[in-house]
């Protein structure tokens, strides 16, 4: 499978990044578990569930001599607090895997710098992986070129055989990893990123039938900032939604030490110090209600975010007459794979001139 995997992306993994792929989804993986590593935790599972049952039947106890081995196997994987002893009635073979990856994961971030503390902490936000859940349609349609570079940035691997002069800006180096291309002012990416995800909003509030508008003007009197992307009347309690999309990277130089201890650290500082700061209190004066929704470029969003998208998909539900987890699914998948491609395409034109 991993030989596989090497081909598709056209590189071989790290061990770094082989030891990531190993994760399951939740943790920033690829779910490519290893059976030598998880292997005791579908016979433990299995053991305890049916142990009463066959107790039963055979009206003794049930002696088993491997349980023990099982046992002592999985205990060496996990942390102290999650160990299992032989009068243990243990959980589902789900939970037992995610003990064994969230030692994993632990482990990982001890071992890595403060850049991929950083990375490995955005990509276990919530609905970070949700690019790699999407079922195949149109709009969640990535090129033989974007998966490729969308993996190897997930799971740290360099892109570029080395350093160079930025081929768009010619101000900044590009680093192997391509970081720099979500942040290069150059080109208009950003605000092509910005506004693919602002009209997949707007097409959701749409369906919803919330009457949304874009970049309405004159929201403060006497200016002319713009700061709702997306304007609801009627969003809550008789106050208009003002809502202010925004992308930022965990990445930068002036939050990646920070990030590295705090997951969703720079969606929220951004959300925070540059847009909440600015235009709260002054869309609130004006009897509105103000949203920043500020994305990562791994996933994550601000933590205003998903109660908006609870709202939405609702809203979505009643008028599709869809149950609600499967709007909700679909929206998690059609923004993170518009963002994820964005990226791609960011980097992919910031290639060296030959």
């Amino acid at each position: 499978v991993i030989h596989c995997f090497d081909n598709f992306i056209g590189f071989g993994l790290s061990s770094l990044s082989f030891q990531q792929a190993r994760l399951s989804t939740k943790f920033g993986g690829i779910g490519l578990r290893a059976s030598t590593t998880h292997s005791a935790t579908p016979y433990i599972s299995f053991f305890f569930m049916s142990k009463s049952l066959v107790a039963s039947f055979m009206s003794q106890r049930v002696p088993n001599r491997h349980i023990t081995d099982a046992i002592s196997r999985f205990n060496s994987l996990v942390h102290t607090d999650h160990c299992l002893v032989s009068s243990s009635c243990p959980s589902s073979q789900q939970d037992l895997s995610h003990h064994i990856d969230s030692e994993c994961f632990n482990k990982l971030q001890v071992e890595s710098n403060s850049l991929n503390k950083a990375r490995l902490l955005a990509r276990s936000m919530p609905h970070a992986n949700a690019w790699m859940r999407a079922l195949p349609s149109q709009q969640n349609n990535f090129s033989c070129l974007e998966w490729p570079i969308c993996m190897k940035r997930w799971l740290g691997m360099p892109i570029f055989n080395q350093d160079h002069l930025c081929s768009a800006c010619h101000m900044h180096s590009m680093d192997v990893f391509g970081h720099h291309a979500s942040v290069c002012p150059t080109k208009g990416d950003r605000i092509r990123r910005h506004n693919v995800l602002r009209d997949i909003i707007y097409d959701f509030c749409s369906i919803a039938s919330w009457g949304p508008k874009k970049e309405t003007p004159h929201i403060f009197p006497s200016s002319s900032e713009r700061p709702a992307d997306i304007f609801a009347p009627n969003y809550s309690l008789g106050k208009d939604l003002v809502l202010d999309v925004a992308v930022t990277c965990p990445l930068q130089h002036k939050y990646y030490h920070s990030a590295a201890q705090s997951a969703g650290f720079a969606c929220n500082t951004y959300a925070d110090e540059v847009k909440i700061k600015n235009y709260k209190e002054r869309a609130e004066n004006e009897g509105c209600t103000y949203l920043p929704a500020v994305f990562e470029s791994f996933g994550g969003f601000s933590q205003d975010v998903p109660d908006f998208l609870f709202k939405l998909s609702k809203g979505m539900s009643l008028r599709l007459n869809e149950s609600k987890s499967t709007i909700t699914k679909y929206m998690y998948e059609n923004l993170s794979c518009a963002l994820m491609k964005s990226i791609a395409r960011c980097i992919s034109s910031r290639f060296p001139d030959c």
